[in-house]
């Protein structure tokens, strides 16, 4: 088994925090050889902070809060909790209860199958019939070809992942938005870590809407794609 430190990531998700945090608790001490939960407070603006410091208080050696202000984004948050982790493995999970935490162990298994795998991204086969929106499905599709033609990274990557901490710390990466769910994984990919593959299901949040797809995001990630692509073959960042 791995030892895994899992990032929990929240803005505004009162209702969701204690329900996802002791779901993925339960998981991570069943699957794993040790574990911690960190919980990030993305500038939440609601009681998620003090939601999540409930759950800390009755299993503190698992379960870390970071909280602080204003909200950065997707990107940010995971950096933040990435930055106060121990273990070997990192991972990261949405506090909107939409990815089951049961499914990272996909990706644990594919890590644990081969030594030489340094990075596992993750696809979502089933989102078509899953996601909780049109715009979801046709973003996610959206963003594959973009990626594909920015990087020259050719693989389906629906932002979830696991890496060694230590390779982790090694890679240079800029975006404290959605984009570093991108940007992260195909850079360890490029900078030569075998990678490894593995699929899950989804599922609807548990409650609240969606803060990820509005249009202004999806030009971001789309013109983030592009300030990547420029740096990968110019070894010089232009965005």
């Amino acid at each position: 088994m791995l030892a895994v430190s899992c990032v929990m990531y929240a803005y505004n998700e009162e209702e969701n925090v204690i329900p996802c945090m002791e779901e993925a608790l339960a998981f991570l001490r069943e699957s794993t050889s040790d574990h911690e939960l960190i919980l990030v407070s993305d500038g939440s603006t609601d009681g998620s902070a003090a939601a999540a410091r409930s759950v800390q208080e009755r299993d503190p050696e698992h379960v870390q809060v970071v909280e602080y202000h204003p909200n950065r984004g997707i990107g940010g948050a995971l950096k933040a909790g990435y930055g106060v982790a121990k273990h070997e493995w990192i991972c990261g999970l949405p506090a909107d209860g939409q990815i089951p935490p049961s499914g990272l162990q996909g990706l644990f298994d594919v890590a644990e199958a081969d030594d030489e795998i340094g990075v596992v991204t993750c696809s979502f086969p089933h989102r078509f019939e899953e996601a909780d929106n049109l715009v979801r499905k046709v973003l996610s599709r959206g963003l594959r070809v973009v990626m594909w033609g920015a990087t020259g990274v050719s693989r389906t990557m629906d932002g979830v992942w696991l890496i060694r901490r230590a390779d982790y710390e090694s890679i240079t990466t800029h975006s404290d938005t959605f984009f570093f769910n991108l940007e992260l994984p195909i850079k360890a990919i490029r900078s030569g870590l075998k990678p490894g593959a593995s699929t899950m299901r989804i599922r609807p949040r548990r409650a609240g809407e969606s803060k990820v797809v509005n249009r202004r995001r999806i030009q971001q990630v789309i013109k983030d794609l592009a300030g990547l692509g420029f740096e990968l073959r110019l070894g010089r960042r232009l965005w």
